[in-house]
């Protein structure tokens, strides 16, 4: 199901993140009701029912249920959130994956739909445009570190768990959106 996610995301995707309210002037489109509670993989089908040129736009989630998302996935062991009181990622582990806290306003909801779903979309980004930083958050192979969670997360749990990281913001605090 989060194939469609990521064409959708992909299908508006340049070389540039997108800023903050989209640079992409794409109409703009939601999944259905139907297509959210549907369980199992995506048609193909349906993958090529996007017409070319639109955006993907992430329904609202639920910060609350995206929170349980991020413990029961356990995002905690490579990825620290400041305010929060979920285990510290191990030290032996190194610089796994990146500090969440903070980063919600400074990304728009799709590109961490893309990160969650295709990391290595924005590791291959990051060593395009950052190639300075040496993070440790690739592998041997140039890949992510980051497992894609696109066979083992629902739509739904995806689009929480969005919500949940749009909600961090520096300092701790999480912007609660309904």
């Amino acid at each position: 199901m989060c194939g469609l996610l990521l064409l959708s995301v992909v299908n508006g995707w340049s070389d540039e993140p997108a800023q903050m309210g989209g640079h992409h002037h794409h109409r703009l489109v939601s999944p259905s009701s139907e297509f959210m509670q549907q369980s199992g993989p995506v048609e193909p089908q349906f993958r090529l029912a996007m017409p070319k040129g639109w955006r993907f736009t992430i329904p609202t989630g639920d910060h609350h249920a995206g929170r349980q998302v991020f413990i029961d996935f356990e995002c905690f062991k490579c990825h620290e959130v400041a305010g929060e009181d979920f285990p510290a990622p191990k030290a032996e582990q190194g610089d796994v994956g990146p500090a969440l806290t903070g980063m919600g306003p400074m990304h728009p909801a799709e590109y961490f739909v893309e990160t969650i779903i295709d990391p290595n979309a924005s590791a291959m980004w990051r060593i395009k445009h950052h190639s300075e930083e040496n993070k440790g958050y690739l592998g041997a192979d140039g890949r992510s570190k980051m497992p894609s969670y696109s066979d083992t997360m629902t739509a739904r749990q995806v689009i929480d768990l969005v919500a949940y990281l749009k909600s961090l913001t520096a300092g701790g605090e999480h912007i609660h959106q309904h």
